[in-house]
Parts: C-alpha cells; sequence; structure tokens
C-alpha cells in the first residue's frame, strides 16, 4: 500500500509541476519562449502519463490479490485512472502540435484538463484509499 500511495503522491506532484508551467508560460514572452514552453510541458505530461500508468499496474496488482466488492472498487477506480491517461495523452496531443498561431487557445484547453484532473484525481485517490482500507477488514 506504501508504493501505491508513492504512485498517486508522484501523480499528485506531476500535476502540480504541469500547473505551475503553465503559470510560468501563461506571464512569458510567447513568440521567444514557445518551444520551450512545449518541450517543458510535453516532458510533464509525459511523466504525468508513466505515472497514472503505474497506479494502473500497482491496482492491477493488487486486482490479483483481492475478490469480491473490493475487487469491484478497485475495478472503478482503474477505469477511472484509464480515462484520466487519455485526458493526458489528448492534451499531449495537443501541446506537441501546438503552433505559434493556436498555442494560447491550447495552452488554455491543457491548463482546463489539468485542472479538472487534478480535482478528478483526488476523488480517485479517496476511492483507491477505501478501496483498500476495506481489504484490511
Amino acid at each position: 500500500m506504501k508504493a501505491h500511495n508513492r504512485s498517486l503522491n508522484m501523480i499528485t506532484k506531476t500535476i502540480g509541476v504541469v500547473a505551475l508551467i503553465f503559470l510560468f508560460a501563461c506571464s512569458g514572452n510567447q513568440s521567444n519562449d514557445l518551444k520551450q514552453q512545449k518541450e517543458e510541458i510535453v516532458k510533464e505530461l509525459e511523466k504525468l502519463e508513466t505515472n497514472i500508468d503505474d497506479a494502473i499496474d500497482d491496482i492491477e496488482d493488487k486486482l490479483n490479490l483481492n475478490e469480491g466488492p473490493i475487487e469491484r472498487n478497485l475495478e472503478k477506480v482503474q477505469e477511472d485512472l484509464k480515462q484520466k491517461k487519455k485526458d493526458v495523452q489528448v492534451s499531449l496531443t495537443k501541446a506537441k502540435n501546438a503552433t505559434k498561431d493556436n498555442w494560447e487557445s491550447i495552452k488554455s484547453d491543457v491548463n482546463e484538463t489539468m485542472d479538472d484532473i487534478e480535482a478528478e484525481f483526488n476523488d480517485v485517490k479517496q476511492e483507491i484509499a477505501e478501496a483498500l482500507d476495506g481489504s484490511d477488514k
């Protein structure tokens, strides 16, 4: 469970770093820093995607050990994480393909997605904790 919590904490920290990058990107000179901003955002989104994969793997390991209601709870959490990963992949594709002309719009869209993922991820984190707490009983 400690390894699982570490994965979740890494995802939470990564979301925070991505949000900070957006804040700095919004305040910077777009024409001079576009390439650097895109590289930083892509790097952080890829890191977030990897962390989500790690959390999904942790859940799959737990699913192999648990049966019944706990398994159903973990399966729901796993599906939620897979959806978050899809959202990150969409944002990643947008960031990679952004041009000077659409950068502000892309940045806004990706920032909104990251805010949504952060809020939803906190819910998923709570569901995981509740599912695993139930397995101790």
